[in-house]
């Protein structure tokens, strides 16, 4: 359900839109995205664009298989690996394949939309004129996940309520306006935060830092089922250090050095105490939250001492996926 119908002057529908997927060797989840966008997308001016950083043949026959149903598709090989060039491949090619575009649209392969996604973000981008708006992704785990993987994003991020907020949780559940690359220019994503990911988190910080206007719409609602090779203890405590380990690079560069050590340490000592208060207390699931917290926080650390991340483009010739 829209909830934003007719609050404002301007038709939703009427926008030109551009869906941008990236995607790397998973076709089936890709397959099941779109067909999930098929309802959405009726009505409107939509182009969706799917960006294959694996180079293959298995996503452009899934978008081919698609275009039976929404001619208005395509997929586009990027031979460069990394999260931040195949989404600036989706930001460039949205020029392409709709010169005028009004907001780029942008998921994840493993996500599901719900009904009303598109009309709910494009009603509070417009509401509030928004240059970026995110939206929730709930997650979907296995009956039997364990206290680290129920307590993780994995199963939820925060949530705000619907209006305007400081950053956002991640390129999963996006929408761009088109007035971001005259805010902050081109490329939109660094690409040396292409290996490590933070590509998206340096974005936000960076519209936030141009005064863009950042917006939550909690009734975006985007599903993720979580794979079960990312809910192990030790992927999960991976994951939560790395992404540490990137922020703090990007926000030593925003807030300064000193500053930004000086909160590294600060909330790795808070962690452990909660840690420890948590154990006594034989409260399980706040002990689960907050060893994730000290994972994030030594990742910080970590990252202050210079430690780098290739959590997607893996030094080994297997690329994450």
């Amino acid at each position: 359900m829209n909830v934003f119908a007719n609050d404002n002057g301007r038709d939703p529908s009427a926008l030109r839109l551009v869906v941008g997927i990236p995607t790397y060797k998973r076709p089936e989840l890709l397959r099941a995205l779109l067909q999930s966008l098929l309802p959405e997308l009726q009505g409107r001016e939509v182009f969706v664009l799917v960006a294959d950083n694996d180079c293959g043949t298995d996503a452009p026959r899934v978008v081919e298989q698609f275009a039976a149903s929404w001619p208005a598709a395509k997929c586009i090989p990027v031979a460069e690996r990394g999260v931040a060039q195949v989404r600036n491949a989706l930001v460039a090619h949205a020029g392409v394949v709709s010169p005028d575009w009004d907001w780029l649209l942008m998921m994840d392969d493993d996500g599901l939309v719900t009904e009303g996604w598109i009309a709910n973000l494009l009603g509070a981008g417009l509401r509030y004129d928004a240059h970026l708006v995110g939206g929730p992704v709930q997650g979907v785990l296995p009956a039997d996940a364990n206290i680290l993987a129920r307590n993780s994003i994995f199963a939820a991020r925060t949530r705000w309520s619907t209006g305007p907020v400081k950053t956002l949780n991640t390129t999963q559940n996006l929408a761009i306006a088109r007035a971001t690359t005259q805010l902050i220019g081109l490329p939109l994503f660094r690409n040396e935060y292409g290996a490590s990911g933070g590509e998206d988190y340096d974005l936000f910080r960076r519209v936030a830092q141009a005064r863009g206007r950042i917006v939550w719409c909690d009734e975006a609602i985007v599903i993720e089922p979580a794979p079960v090779d990312r809910l192990t203890v030790s992927s999960l405590l991976s994951r939560y250090a790395t992404t540490g380990a990137y922020m703090v690079r990007i926000d030593g560069f925003y807030d300064g050095w000193r500053t930004t050590a000086w909160r590294a340490f600060k909330g790795l000592a808070a962690s452990v105490l909660r840690t420890c208060r948590a154990a006594i207390m034989f409260r399980r699931d706040e002990c689960a939250r907050s060893t994730l917290a000290i994972a994030h926080y030594l990742g910080r650390v970590a990252g202050l001492a210079g430690a780098k991340t290739t959590r997607y483009v893996s030094t080994n010739g297997k690329d994450a996926s």
